[in-house]
């Protein structure tokens, strides 16, 4: 039985996180960290995929709505929600069968937990950013930003998938 509760919480809490903190904090004009797509990532892998598909129009549109993204973040967001079974599968070499009713997410090891997520987010920030700029005109600086981004939202994604998955889930 999963505790839908701590799933509300995480994606309220990782939101507020999103829009009130890291959309207002102007490092550099290239580094956008985006945390938000944890909130997809982390559901459990063993949801069909309607139900995934629906939380992340709803985090979508959380995100459009609140920043002004035209429908960008929502865009961007499922994908990920689509291909997250297979960006399994491509880092960990684990599939989600049919009956299964495990909870993967908290059976991978750190090394594949990590390659899930980054692999994840990096889908999402490749797909955010060239959908923002819609050019390639300055593939170069394209390119910094993806990756650059990318890192940051790793190194904060990191502590709350593993503080979530330890605490909450296995629980």
């Amino acid at each position: 039985m999963y505790k839908y509760v701590s799933y509300i919480w995480l994606t309220v809490a990782v939101l507020f996180v999103q829009i009130f903190l890291l959309d207002n904090i102007s490092v550099a004009l290239w580094l956008r960290p985006m945390i938000f797509p944890l909130v997809v990532l982390l559901l459990p892998m063993e949801w069909r995929t309607v139900w995934v598909l629906l939380s992340a129009l709803g985090v979508g549109c959380v995100m459009d709505l609140a920043l002004g993204g035209a429908g960008l973040y929502t865009a961007s967001l499922l994908p990920v929600a689509v291909t997250r079974r297979s960006v399994m599968y491509v880092t960990t070499r684990r599939s989600v069968e049919a009956g299964d009713h495990a909870e993967l997410l908290s059976k991978l090891s750190l090394t594949q937990l990590m390659l899930y997520i980054g692999a994840a987010m990096a889908l999402h920030h490749i797909l955010f950013f060239v959908l923002e700029t819609l050019s390639f005109k300055a593939p170069f600086l394209l390119l910094a930003v993806i990756v650059a981004s990318t890192i940051v939202s790793m190194l904060l994604a990191w502590p709350i998938a593993r503080l979530f998955l330890a605490k909450v889930v296995v629980k």
